[in-house]
C-alpha cells in the first residue's frame, strides 16, 4: 500500500524511458510557466515600489519591494535566457520566486502595509502551475510553512499570523491535491503524446523497411525511382544483385538457414558500398543499390561485394554467392531504362554461375 502511495506521489508508475524523453519538453513548458509568472511578479512589485512614492501607506516598505523587484528581474533573467540550455534550473528558480513573495509577504505584513494578503494568495499558486509530480508540490509547500513560521513567528501582528498561517495550511492542502489531479493530466498527456511520437516513428519506419534485414524495402524503393523519374542525377547507376542458391538453402537446410543466408548477403551488400543509404530488398532474394554520386567506384564496390560474400560465415552458411551487375542511367537514358538493363546483365551472371556450378558437378 505504502509503495503503491509513494508511486503516486512521484509519478512513478510511468516508464522510465518514456518520463526522460519527455522530461525537455515538460521542462520547456515550465520555463513558459515560469517567465509568465516572473512577468506578473515583476509588474507587482513595479506598482507597490511606485505605490511607495505616492502613498505613505507603501513608505515603509520600499527596499522590500525593491529587492524584491530586483530578485524577481534576476529568476525572469535566469528563466528567458540560462533556461533553455540548462532546464534543470527552473526548479530552484520556481522555488526562489515562491520563497521570495513568501518572506517579502511576512516582512510587509509586519509594517502592515497593504496587498499582503494577494500576496500570501499567489505564494499557494506558484507551487501548482508548474508540472511536477506530488511529492514535489507538497515538499515545497510544507517549506512555505515552515519558512513562515520562522519568519513570522516574531514581529507579526499574532491575530494576522495566526489567520494567515491557518490559510496556508488549509489551503496548502487543496493545493497539494489540486495540483496532483491537474498535474498528473498534464504529465500523462505529455508521456502519452512522447509514447504515439515513438509509435508513429517505428510505424513509418516499419512501413519502409525491411524487418529481416533492416534495409529499405520495396515500397521506399518505389518512391525512391519515382522521385529520380523527376529528377535524375548526371552519373547514376542503378546496382541489380540476387542471392544465388537460396531456394537451394532452403530446401535442404530449411528457412532458418535460408533467413541466415538473406541477412549475410545484407551484410555483405551494406559493407561493400559504404556511405551509400539507398539499398533495397526488393524480393526474397532480390536486392537494389542506387548510386546517385557520379565519382562514386561502383566496380570497385562489386569487387568487395565478391570478396565479403566469399569470407562471410554465419551458423549454418560458410560463403555466400551473390549475382550482381549495374547499369548507368546516363547510358540508358532514363532510370527505369537503367534499371531493365542492370537486371539483364545480373540474370546473365546468374546463369553463368549456374553453368559453371553444373559443370563443376558434371567434371566430378
Amino acid at each position: 500500500m505504502l509503495q503503491r502511495i509513494i508511486k503516486a506521489l512521484l509519478f512513478s508508475n510511468f516508464p522510465r524511458s518514456d518520463v526522460k524523453a519527455a522530461y525537455p519538453q515538460i521542462m520547456e513548458d515550465n520555463r513558459k510557466y515560469c517567465i509568465i509568472w516572473s512577468a506578473v511578479y515583476e509588474l507587482f512589485w513595479a506598482y507597490c515600489l511606485m505605490m511607495s512614492f505616492f502613498s505613505p501607506l507603501y513608505l515603509p516598505c520600499r527596499v522590500i519591494y525593491a529587492a524584491a523587484f530586483a530578485l524577481g528581474a534576476a529568476t525572469l533573467l535566469l528563466a528567458l535566457f540560462a533556461a533553455p540550455k540548462r532546464p534543470k534550473i527552473i526548479t530552484p528558480i520556481a522555488i526562489t520566486v515562491d520563497e521570495i513573495l513568501l518572506l517579502a509577504g511576512v516582512f510587509i505584513a509586519r509594517q502592515n502595509a497593504p496587498k499582503t494578503i494577494m500576496i500570501f494568495a499567489a505564494v499557494l499558486i506558484v507551487p501548482v502551475i508548474f508540472i511536477t509530480n506530488t511529492f514535489s508540490t507538497l515538499l515545497m509547500l510544507l517549506i512555505n510553512i515552515v519558512v513562515f513560521v520562522l519568519a513570522g513567528s516574531n514581529g507579526m501582528d499574532p491575530d494576522t499570523y495566526g489567520w494567515v498561517l491557518s490559510n496556508l495550511c488549509i489551503f496548502s492542502t487543496i493545493g497539494v491535491l489540486l495540483g496532483h489531479f491537474v498535474n498528473r493530466t498534464r504529465f500523462e498527456r505529455y508521456i502519452f503524446a512522447e509514447t504515439n511520437e515513438k509509435l508513429a516513428k517505428v510505424q513509418a519506419r516499419n512501413a519502409n523497411h525491411d524487418q529481416l534485414t533492416d534495409l529499405q524495402n520495396r515500397r521506399a524503393y518505389a518512391a525512391a525511382v519515382e522521385q529520380l523519374e523527376k529528377n535524375l542525377p548526371s552519373g547514376c547507376r542503378v546496382v541489380a544483385a540476387d542471392i544465388n542458391g537460396l531456394k537451394e538453402i532452403n530446401d535442404t537446410l530449411g528457412h532458418s538457414a535460408g533467413d541466415e543466408l538473406i541477412i549475410g548477403s545484407a551484410e555483405c551488400i551494406r559493407e561493400s558500398f559504404p556511405g551509400i543509404d539507398s539499398i533495397y530488398r526488393i524480393g526474397g532474394d532480390e536486392f537494389s543499390v542506387l548510386v546517385t554520386d557520379r565519382n562514386y567506384d561502383v566496380e570497385n564496390a562489386l569487387s568487395r561485394l565478391q570478396k565479403q560474400c566469399a569470407d562471410w560465415k554465419g551458423k549454418f552458411i560458410r560463403g555466400i554467392s551473390i549475382s550482381a551487375a549495374y547499369a548507368s542511367a546516363d547510358d540508358c537514358g532514363d532510370i527505369h531504362s537503367a534499371i531493365k538493363a542492370a537486371d539483364e546483365k545480373m540474370y546473365e551472371a546468374k546463369r553463368n554461375f549456374y553453368e559453371s556450378v553444373g559443370k563443376e558437378r558434371r567434371s566430378r
